[in-house]
């Protein structure tokens, strides 16, 4: 492996290096996914720190897992030297294709301590492939 140098908007000139604050805020309001498949399930578990639970929307249809959520988060500090506050308030939504089918009529959620954890058993065929999950 070769390094290269770095010189700027030369290394990709059709690149528009345009930083825009609050749109890269939004990149990092995207939660974090695994996703395991075993022999009878698929277990997604998404990192949502200081998210309630009711502002979680979670559906399983046509083989997508989707999660909306609306996130707000307010921090403040003082110090002699110093005064900062910190905010962020936004909405998020991932869609992820799963590797199988699955009954979305058995798919459990569960969310505690920020962590999201969703249950979709693999589906046989002759059973429906759509519902909204609730989150317990």
């Amino acid at each position: 492996m070769s390094l290269i140098k770095w010189r700027g908007n030369d290394m990709w000139p059709d690149f528009n290096f345009d930083f825009n604050l609050p749109a890269l805020s939004n990149i990092f309001a995207r939660p974090r996914i695994d996703i395991m498949e075993s022999e009878t399930e698929i277990t997604a578990t998404a990192e949502l720190p200081g998210v309630d639970k009711k502002d979680i929307e979670i559906s399983v249809h046509d083989d997508v897992l989707e999660i909306k959520g609306q996130t707000s988060k307010e921090t403040e500090r003082k110090n002699q030297s110093y005064y900062l506050n910190e905010r962020y308030y936004g909405s998020f939504e991932r869609r992820i294709g799963l590797p199988a089918e699955v009954d979305s009529e058995r798919t459990t959620a569960k969310f505690e301590n920020g962590i999201l954890t969703i249950v979709m058993p693999k589906l046989h065929p002759d059973k429906p492939k759509g519902r909204k999950i609730d989150i317990q």
